[in-house]
């Protein structure tokens, strides 16, 4: 009886020959051979094709890299969103834009990071610091050779300087032409005003104090010599004179300023309705010592006007780099951010006694020392305005 677990064919049948034998043993070889030589060119083949698929890795891994290279040095922000729309990449740049940590922002918030505007309309960015950006955008998509949609960059341009460059060219084109228009103005005032003002001296020498003809003619001379201040004004705002640059000590500047402006405090208040703070934290530079103290003193006034019952003031010179930067904060109510573009625009003013040309005599001064003027609408650490100039440590005229 034959084992149940053997193949008929696994053996050779009784009555083989010797040469059957033989024949099968050397096809056996032949195909074992056969088999051995396949093996090893399919082994060979297997290490020829791992060999090209590391050269692919590293290949595609030094592209992986140049893309990140590219992205980190890349001057806009970039985010890489995948097929869902979610956030794969982002670069350094953004990171900066928008003043977040200098991390990967994948898989961050959507609130973290901004959208492009589809009509193509800039976006104005608040940083976590309370700034503001102004950036471009612009959306591409990213397609797999069979048009499926793989996901899309995001590409953002802080255009905030470029935008506040601009602003600065149209303000002093604005002001030359205002200030070639107030010069043309003020002399034509000035001269019946004189005629008047003598004229209200010349009765008020020939009338009994007493009298009330007395007293309106002082009124009418007092009311010509307030026009005649801001006149003068005008007159500094049109054709402010050169510099007279010399060393300035600044902690002197400082003080002089805020005496200045207290002479004269809102509804004749005392000056000790308000606590002011001063700090010097810069060392002596070059300037014009009268127009400079001039431009402080008008920054302090102004806070003293917007609190006319009294308040806190903080008045500081401080040095940073080459340039000084004097800052003056009050306790009063703020500025409306969309007013905050044309408070140097001559005669604009939110007071009923104002003149408006407080803070265009500011911007007049410290452009003649080649420096910029800043009215920032976010609130003070005192909660009202913040107003702030500066200019060169050596101004080139």
């Amino acid at each position: 009886m034959s084992d149940p677990c053997t193949s008929p064919t696994s053996a050779a049948p009784a009555d083989s020959t010797p040469e059957e034998l033989g024949a099968m043993v050397q096809s056996l070889s032949e195909i074992s051979r056969d088999l051995l030589e396949s093996y090893e060119r399919l082994e060979r083949r297997a290490e020829r094709v791992e060999q090209e698929l590391c050269l692919a890795n590293r290949e595609l891994e030094q592209k992986v890299a140049e893309v990140e290279t590219i992205l980190d040095t890349l001057p806009v922000g970039v985010v890489v969103r995948d097929a869902g729309d979610r956030v794969a990449r982002t670069n350094g740049a953004l990171s900066t834009i928008l003043g977040l940590d200098s991390r990967d922002s994948a898989g961050a918030p959507e609130t973290d990071l901004p959208r492009p505007n589809p009509d193509g309309e800039p976006i104005r960015w608040t940083r976590p610091d309370g700034s503001e950006r102004v950036l471009t955008s612009q959306r591409s998509s990213i397609r797999f050779e069979g048009g499926e949609a793989a996901g899309s960059v995001d590409v953002f341009d802080d255009r905030t300087e470029l935008v506040r460059l601009s602003a600065r060219v149209h303000q002093m084109d604005k002001m030359a032409a205002l200030g070639n228009m107030a010069a043309g103005i003020a002399h034509e005032i000035r001269n019946p005003m004189n005629a008047v003002k003598g004229f209200a001296d010349l009765f008020q020498r020939e009338l009994d104090p007493a009298d009330d003809h007395y007293r309106w003619a002082k009124l009418i001379s007092e009311g010509v010599r307030e026009v005649d201040a801001i006149i003068t004004s005008l007159l500094s705002f049109a054709r402010p004179d050169g510099l007279q640059l010399q060393e300035i000590d600044p902690a002197l500047l400082l003080d002089a300023a805020v005496a200045a402006a207290l002479q004269r405090t809102p509804g004749e208040r005392p000056a000790s309705d308000w606590e002011i703070r001063t700090e010097c934290a810069a060392g002596p530079f070059r300037g014009d010592h009268i127009k400079l103290r001039q431009a402080l003193r008008n920054l302090v006034s102004n806070a003293l006007d917007v609190q006319p019952e009294g308040g806190a003031l903080r008045v500081s010179i401080t040095e940073r780099g080459d340039e000084v930067l004097f800052e003056v904060q009050d306790a009063g109510p703020g500025i409306p951010p969309e007013l905050a573009g044309s408070l140097t625009d001559p005669f604009f003013t939110t007071r009923a006694e104002g003149t408006g040309l407080g803070l265009s005599l500011v911007h007049t001064l410290v452009a003649l020392h080649g420096g910029r003027l800043d009215i920032d609408a976010t609130p003070s650490a005192l909660g009202g305005a913040r107003i702030s100039f500066q200019v060169p440590t050596s101004p080139l005229r």
